[in-house]
């Protein structure tokens, strides 16, 4: 593999397991943002995945253009000092409350699935991240490159399964049932992509050591979005199919891949802990690290604040967090993904007149 296309894989894998969480992998967020509204709930996992490559790409490119090293490097031009200040805030909260989603989805998917104390998944989730912020963004990388490739060709298998094996009388009780609902697919679309872009932006800012040239930022980025696309399109039609039997848990894949072989199962139990493991190192890492620059603290102190604090958070709930509190974030991130977007058309549009 060529330096350019190693450096692409690493970019896109991050982008990717900073997205796919516990909300994306378990069916929560694509029940709760997309599947609610039915066949058109597609529309909106096809869209997601343009947004999600168009802000990759920006974001990545002006990363490279102007050396970006940190997420205040890459507000602060954009919409000044105040503005910037406020965005870093609720993004501080926001990387928080998703680290503390996927404590929470850990311990709720030991306990649907085998029956044990929420707080075993919980402590084991903490420790793994604890190891793997010794290591710092490097960690992240590896992490990253080494479970997302398990977590899209598992995921989108396994999708593939249960769609292909599905139970007819099931299928066929999808398209005359759906719920109407005073909410619009298109809205909601929104809000998910605005509200995990909160995270997902801070990650990519840190990623100028891996980014050679303007095509890796580009492809990095584009590639990554695609990706999430694709694997949202998969398992929400696996959901799709199971709506009636789904609404109503923690963890619907779960309850899905509950009616097949157990290997199916395993397969499915792994991919989830891959997507949860790459989420909440990712976000976790960034909140310490924003935590670390607000109030002057040590790396250490830092990572202790925010693992204690993630596990006590996560008490209130996977899917209370997801359905609750996650739209409430989405708004801050359609004010940042606008600002973000509008300068890099500014930036383009410059670079082709001085050409």
């Amino acid at each position: 593999m060529s330096k350019n296309r190693n450096a692409v894989f690493k970019i896109a894998s991050v982008y990717i397991g900073t997205v796919i969480g516990a909300g994306f992998a378990s069916g929560q967020e694509i029940v709760q943002f997309f599947t609610v509204y039915g066949i058109k709930g597609m529309y909106g996992l096809v869209f997601i995945g343009i947004v999600f490559s168009l802000l990759g790409w920006a974001v990545l490119e002006l990363v490279y253009e102007y050396r970006i090293k940190d997420y205040q490097d890459l507000l602060r031009p954009i919409m000044g000092n105040t503005l910037a200040n406020v965005v870093e805030i609720i993004v501080t909260i926001s990387l928080f409350i998703s680290f503390c989603a996927m404590i929470a989805g850990s311990g709720a998917l030991l306990q649907q699935r085998f029956q044990l104390s929420i707080y075993v998944g919980v402590l084991g989730m903490v420790i793994a991240c604890f190891l793997t912020f010794l290591y710092d963004v490097k960690g992240i990388v590896m992490v990253n490159t080494f479970l997302v490739p398990i977590l899209f060709f598992g995921g989108i298998l396994l999708a593939l399964y249960v769609i292909i094996f599905r139970d007819i009388t099931v299928f066929a009780w999808m398209g005359t049932s759906f719920r109407k609902i005073r909410y619009h697919w298109f809205s909601s679309s929104v809000l998910y992509v605005s509200y995990n872009s909160l995270t997902a932006i801070v990650v990519l800012t840190t990623l100028l050591p891996y980014i050679m040239n303007r095509k890796v930022a580009r492809r990095g980025g584009i590639i990554g979005g695609i990706a999430l696309g694709m694997i949202g399109i998969f398992l929400g039609t696996a959901l799709l199919c199971y709506r009636g039997k789904i609404e109503f848990v923690e963890i619907p894949l779960l309850e899905i891949v509950m009616y097949y072989a157990p290997i199916i199962q395993w397969i499915y139990f792994f991919v989830l802990i891959a997507a949860m493991f790459t989420t909440a190192v990712s976000n976790g890492y960034g909140f310490a690290n924003c935590l670390s620059k607000l109030f002057s603290l040590s790396k250490n102190t830092s990572i202790f604040i925010t693992i204690i604090g993630g596990v006590f958070v996560s008490k209130l709930g996977f899917s209370n967090i997801v359905k609750k509190v996650y739209p409430v974030f989405g708004y801050g991130g359609l004010f940042e993904i606008s600002m973000i977007l509008i300068y890099f058309f500014q930036y383009k549009i410059k670079s082709k007149q001085l050409q």
